[in-house]
């Protein structure tokens, strides 16, 4: 890998991480995952979004791999 696709994933990450920590501030605390007939299944805390913070950069790399 070389040091211009690490920038990038290091970029995709802060940018990805930035972006997820301002829409914590707005977000309730419990989030709903699955709605059903009878209302939410399952809810979740708002910092499980915290688990999506490198996947643009998981992706990026996965492509990157792909082409060569």
């Amino acid at each position: 890998m070389s040091k211009k696709q690490k920038g990038i994933m290091i970029i995709l990450t802060l940018v990805t991480l930035i972006g997820v920590l301002a829409a914590l501030s707005f977000l309730p605390d419990t989030i709903p995952l699955h709605f059903g007939v009878t209302g939410t299944g399952n809810v979740a805390s708002k910092y499980c979004l915290l688990i999506f913070v490198p996947v643009p950069a998981i992706l990026y790399w996965a492509i990157c791999r792909k082409i060569k």
